[in-house]
């Protein structure tokens, strides 16, 4: 302890110092999260798949918020060619597959829990444009960390 200070305004600057931080862009994003996240997160199959449900409705709705927060900084995914995007290029393409008109279709998720991993494989049945039915899957990695659930991998199939 300081002892140029009593401890009761040791103690005030302290806390003054720890408001202040939390003005701060990293803990600004991370108490953002809390509301963006799905409510009620445990390490249970249900709530991967709320999660799974609320990602693709985060994409059709244009939410990406809920990417940032839902996805890890170094979060990779692969599609059926190969290519492998970033978070941020999942992020920002959330933007082109915005469509407020088009109902969100319901996916069908099987989950597998690991302790503190997770996979999830969804399987996303809709029409195309010309109302041919399609079937995409997709499979995620999870991880459970600090009482939530954040995506680590995922691989379009």
């Amino acid at each position: 302890m300081n002892s140029a200070l009593p401890a009761s305004r040791y103690r005030l600057a302290i806390a003054v110092s720890l408001l202040g931080l939390a003005g701060t862009p990293a803990l600004a994003v991370e108490s953002d999260c809390g509301a963006m996240q799905t409510a009620q997160q445990k390490k249970d199959e249900d709530t991967i798949r709320r999660i799974e449900q609320g990602w693709l409705e985060a994409e059709y709705r244009g939410n990406p918020k809920f990417l940032e927060c839902l996805l890890e900084p170094d979060y990779r995914t692969s599609s059926r060619s190969g290519k492998v995007r970033s978070k941020k290029e999942v992020v920002d393409r959330v933007a082109q597959l915005t469509d407020m008109t088009r109902e969100v279709p319901k996916l069908e998720t099987i989950v597998v829990i690991h302790g503190d991993a997770a996979t999830a494989h969804s399987i996303l049945r809709s029409t195309d444009k010309e109302g041919k039915p399609k079937e995409v899957h997709f499979v995620d990695g999870y991880t459970f960390r600090d009482g939530s659930w954040h995506a680590f991998s995922g691989a379009d199939l």
